[in-house]
């Protein structure tokens, strides 16, 4: 360890990690948190997050087509330079983009992300509801009905 008598930090060395924490254990979600802390913070004068255990949600809201594309484009980049800061990758499969829509609206955005295409849905579970991008809750109604 050792501390930078100018800025009067202490700092660590760099390290091969040999142990880890248990995948389930309560100590995992936790460190995740504390890992992606500013995360949030990165995007948040263009986007929203939400972030639930180890999912994370980002939401852009704009009614002006050239304005929310822009906003899009731009939390893509931020996102993308803050993986490759933080030495993460972003899992692709497991990575979606759903865009609410009027009925009246039908061009979807398409999103990249360091030159991946990002899969478009039409619905998703969202902390427990299904939505669509019409938010005419059709089918989390007719999940529930069993």
């Amino acid at each position: 360890m050792t501390k930078d008598k100018n800025l009067n930090k202490i700092s660590s060395s760099w390290g091969i990690t040999t142990h880890g924490v248990p995948q389930g254990s309560v100590l995992g979600p936790l460190l995740f948190l504390v890992y992606i802390n500013d995360l949030p913070i990165i995007i948040s004068k263009i986007a929203k997050s939400v972030i639930f255990a180890d999912d994370t949600s980002i939401i852009i809201t704009n009614d002006k087509k050239v304005d929310f594309r822009n906003a899009l484009q731009l939390t893509m980049i931020e996102l993308s330079n803050w993986f490759r800061s933080n030495l993460l990758t972003l899992n692709y499969d497991k990575t979606y983009f759903l865009q609410f829509l009027t009925k009246k609206q039908n061009e979807m955005q398409q999103v990249a992300i360091s030159n991946s295409l990002i899969t478009n849905i039409n619905s998703t579970k969202f902390l427990g509801l299904i939505i669509d991008s019409t938010l005419s809750w059709k089918d989390h109604i007719t999940e529930h009905k069993n």
